[in-house]
């Protein structure tokens, strides 16, 4: 591993910050991400940075944001928060400094709304989609705490907020469930329903409309799967697999397996339990790189302590991961990805925030930064991973650009809107089907494309009979 600076003793790390969060000359730099970290719990300040290209961090004007509420995620215009009873929007200047609120909405208020409580320890949970176009709320411990719910929340473009919809699961007994993982296909969504001392894996089909609607429990296989207990899917957000941690005998610390989506939503796995990598840790989170090539799992364990620390794999489809670097040894809590290869982790017993820089070849860092007692971390990217929508009746391809020459595997980003929502969303080369979405308008992923010159066409359909087109022409080399 090649390392960064690091920097030991009070002293030294204040010097760091100093250097490096503070404002610099932006003039000849663009910006490739705004990081928010929010500290001492989920009503504490949230410390706003800019990820500059030649490597610098400098302080959001206004930062340390107080919302007063939990971070959740947010676009390059609007940034979102979860309390106990309100889900809220803000304005995102151009700068990244959050605004004034935008609007809210009381969760309560609506169908689901008993299966939570605004007591609960863990509180109202979100997550917001890879299009940035829906949020999902999670309540649980309400009444007589045996049943969860799943609301969907579209946002306009004003960041007002629309209910649409919720789904319900059953829960045993002390049992909770987990945010959703959405595939980038957004088709479908897998999460864990805990109860003592078993789990499950569900999931999830989306609708056109950004709603969830609750499949039911899964069966992960794979050669050798009845000695394990699966836990914590995490969807690709380029390709139709899904990486679930592993325990032998349901103890110990997880291996990961890759497993591929079937058209139902239904997880299976080629991996066997001696090719699937021991991750070592007791695991906190784990997150896909934005571009689907990287996985990373953070563990706390406790300072000094086997179980804590942070590990890069590099992602092989349907094949096992292979382990790129096992970093470090701190207690890592939250991590996540900006689109320029960078990974940010919050560690709140060490008062850290972690910067890594990660490319095929190598892992860089870690670079530490000082925060007190860090709990959650966002990032938003400047260039946004997903394709914006186009007007209705209309498909809108950000990825391959016409006339280009590219390498395989293709990165396949499009977007697509129907009248009454997008029943089967295609990409054909000539006669041949290369990639299917049933229900969605959203198709990011990549794809493996032998060289030579393709006509491209990529082709919407509604229920109603109506289809909508787009092409590109392009040379893989």
């Amino acid at each position: 591993m090649l390392s960064a600076l690091r920097v030991s003793g009070i002293a030294g790390t204040l010097a760091l910050v100093s250097s490096f969060w503070s404002v610099q000359p932006v003039s000849s730099q663009t910006t490739q991400a705004h990081i928010y970290v929010q500290s001492m719990g989920p009503s504490g300040p949230v410390y706003g940075y800019t990820a500059l290209s030649n490597g610098q961090y400098t302080l959001i004007p206004g930062s340390p944001f107080k919302p007063g509420t939990k971070i959740v995620g947010g676009t390059g215009t609007k940034f979102f928060t979860i309390g106990k009873t309100l889900l809220h929007s803000y304005s995102v200047g151009s700068n990244g400094a959050l605004g004034s609120q935008l609007s809210q909405i009381g969760f309560f208020n609506y169908a689901g709304a008993s299966c939570g409580s605004s007591t609960d320890p863990v509180g109202p949970q979100a997550v917001l989609d890879h299009t940035g176009k829906s949020v999902y709320v999670l309540l649980q411990g309400g009444g007589n705490q045996l049943c969860s719910t799943y609301q969907t929340y579209n946002v306009n473009t004003d960041g007002s907020f629309i209910f649409n919809g919720d789904s319900e699961v059953s829960l045993q007994s002390g049992g909770y469930t987990t945010l959703p993982s959405i595939l980038g296909s957004e088709t479908f969504g897998y999460a864990d329903n805990f109860f003592p001392f078993n789990n499950q894996v569900i999931d999830f089909r989306r609708e056109s409309s950004g709603t969830l609607q609750y499949n039911g429990p899964l069966n992960p296989t794979f050669s050798g799967s009845e000695s394990y207990k699966a836990y914590r899917p995490d969807a690709s957000p380029t390709e139709n697999f899904v990486v679930v941690q592993e325990y032998l005998n349901d103890s110990g610390y997880p291996q990961l397996g890759s497993f591929s989506v079937g058209s139902n939503g239904a997880l299976t796995s080629t991996n066997t339990s001696a090719n699937m990598p021991q991750t070592n840790l007791n695991v906190t989170q784990t997150a896909f790189s934005p571009d689907g090539a990287f996985f990373a799992v953070a563990g706390d364990n406790g300072q000094n302590q086997p179980g804590s620390g942070l590990k890069f794999y590099r992602f092989n489809g349907a094949s096992p991961l292979t382990l790129m670097n096992n970093t470090v040894t701190d207690p890592v809590d939250q991590i996540a990805w900006d689109t320029s290869g960078h990974l940010y982790a919050v560690s709140t017993i060490e008062n850290r925030l972690l910067i890594f820089t990660v490319t095929p070849q190598f892992v860089l860092g870690p670079t530490y930064f000082s925060i007190p007692s860090p709990v959650s971390v966002v990032v938003v990217s400047s260039t946004s991973a997903s394709c914006g929508e186009t007007t209705v009746n209309a498909v809108n391809v950000c990825s391959p650009t016409e006339n280009s020459t590219v390498s395989s595997p293709v990165q396949i980003n499009a977007a697509a809107n129907m009248e009454g929502g997008v029943y089967r969303f295609e990409l054909w080369s000539g006669s041949t089907k290369l990639i299917s979405v049933s229900y969605s308008g959203v198709m990011n992923q990549k794809l493996a494309l032998s060289p030579g010159t393709y006509h491209l066409t990529f082709v919407a359909r509604n229920t109603l009979g109506q289809k909508a087109t787009a092409t590109r022409d392009i040379t893989v080399k």
